[in-house]
């Protein structure tokens, strides 16, 4: 029997045997195993590739969206392992699903990334709008953002496209309006104080211009388009806030019709106004009264003089103000005696008392045995009593003696007539 390449000859004559050392028996065993070689290395690749697959990076929401990509494509492959291994038999359509679930799975890692990045900044972008207002639909934009990224709703957060404002302070907008602008001061007015007769203060009040009226409410239109605080704080009081809508048309006599026509005059309203007050100050016709209280350490003795000085301390008690009572009331110190041990006897102050009463201190000399010794008392006096000028006159004697020259003189007036300087024609200057 002839040899084929394939089979040998049995020299014992029994069947034919497979010849392996021909050479297209060879080549066969060399062609499978090549084959059998490249599947082992691409099985092994791509199992490699696998690993190359790391979620370590992505977002925690991300990851199991990853982990169900890669076990989809896993699946395939194991259900598929001889078609993908073998394309040249199967076609490449196995192969090609199968990376394309790889890089499905790849895509999500990097994409995940990205927004984990992005998130990451946004954070750092809203800290650092430190005492800002979020925008409106910014809060909706961000929980859009932390979705996962395979959710079909999920749309990454620009965060460029977010401005941040900050809430509308009344006395910061008008500062920066006002803060350039001067006021025009007004002539002094002329206001009594109440409570104390003969006493008066001016008041000078400055404002700005009404020429600058018509450029201010510009002002006003303009920042409600670029101001968000002052847009929504206007938005506010115009739909929510219908009195003070009104207060502003009734001042300013003018019809508001929307929110951007309200910052105009709401603008103009901020406007500073200022007022200065002088010092408290006598009038004139009081000052007459107390030119006699600026003799010092001496008495009053002419007994016109004693008589408007009587006057003017009625004035002066019903001022109610213990400085101005104890300044007018110093001549009663200036003959004051004094103790053995030289303490000093006679007035001291007047202390105002509820109800429209004044209590004077006071003290007067005991003597006993040659020594003189002080003793402290007080009188209360109703500074609305019909008799308030004859107790008086008995504290001018007590303190400066009499002076008998001045009784012809001086006469009784009614304490609601003293400021005035009506006469009774009684006299109660006794003793003078």
């Amino acid at each position: 029997m002839a040899a084929t390449g394939l089979l040998g000859f049995n020299p014992y004559g029994k069947a034919p045997v497979i010849d392996i050392a021909s050479k297209p028996a060879n080549l066969y065993i060399q062609l499978r195993q090549k084959e059998e070689a490249k599947k082992e290395a691409l099985d092994k690749y791509l199992m490699d590739y696998e690993k190359t697959l790391n979620p370590n990076g992505m977002r925690q929401i991300d990851q199991n969206a990853f982990l169900n990509k890669l076990g989809e494509a896993k699946q395939y492959y194991l259900q598929n392992r001889e078609k993908i291994l073998n394309p040249a038999k199967y076609g490449a359509e196995y192969q090609s699903t199968y990376y394309a679930g790889l890089r499905n799975a790849q895509s999500l890692i990097g994409q995940s990334k990205q927004a984990a990045a992005a998130d990451k900044i946004t954070a750092q972008h809203f800290t650092a709008q430190k005492d800002l207002n979020a925008p409106d639909g910014y809060v909706q934009a961000l929980e859009l953002s932390h979705l996962p990224i395979d959710d079909p709703r999920y749309r990454p957060l620009d965060i460029t496209q977010w401005k941040f404002y900050k809430s509308h302070n009344p006395i910061e907008y008008a500062n920066k309006i006002y803060s350039k602008i001067p006021l025009s001061e007004s002539e002094p007015i002329p206001y009594d104080v109440k409570g104390k007769p003969g006493y008066f203060y001016t008041k000078t009040t400055s404002k700005v211009s009404p020429q600058y009226k018509d450029a201010i409410l510009q002002e006003g239109y303009l920042n409600y388009i670029n101001d968000e605080g002052l847009r929504k704080e206007m938005n506010h009081t115009f739909d929510t806030n219908k009195s003070e809508v009104k207060r502003l048309e009734d001042k300013y006599k003018t019809k508001i019709p929307n929110a951007q026509a309200l910052a105009g005059i709401y603008t103009w309203d901020l406007q500073p106004i200022k007022e200065t007050s002088t010092d408290i100050k006598p009038t004139e016709e009081y000052k007459s009264y107390l030119i006699a209280s600026r003799s010092k350490n001496k008495p009053l003795t002419p007994a016109q003089t004693a008589v408007k000085f009587l006057q003017g301390g009625v004035a002066a008690l019903k001022t109610s103000d213990a400085n101005v009572i104890n300044d007018y009331f110093k001549p009663f110190k200036s003959q004051t005696k004094t103790s053995t041990k030289g303490e000093a006897i006679g007035f001291e102050n007047i202390e105002i008392l509820p109800e429209g009463k004044v209590k004077v201190n006071y003290s007067i000399p005991i003597n006993s045995g040659g020594v003189t010794i002080k003793r402290n008392t007080n009188r209360i006096i109703d500074t609305k009593s019909p008799s308030l000028l004859q107790e008086l006159t008995a504290l001018y004697q007590e303190f400066l003696g009499s002076n008998v020259g001045a009784e012809a003189g001086a006469t009784a007036v009614n304490p609601n007539d003293a400021a005035g300087g009506k006469s009774s024609g009684k006299k109660v200057i006794k003793g003078f």
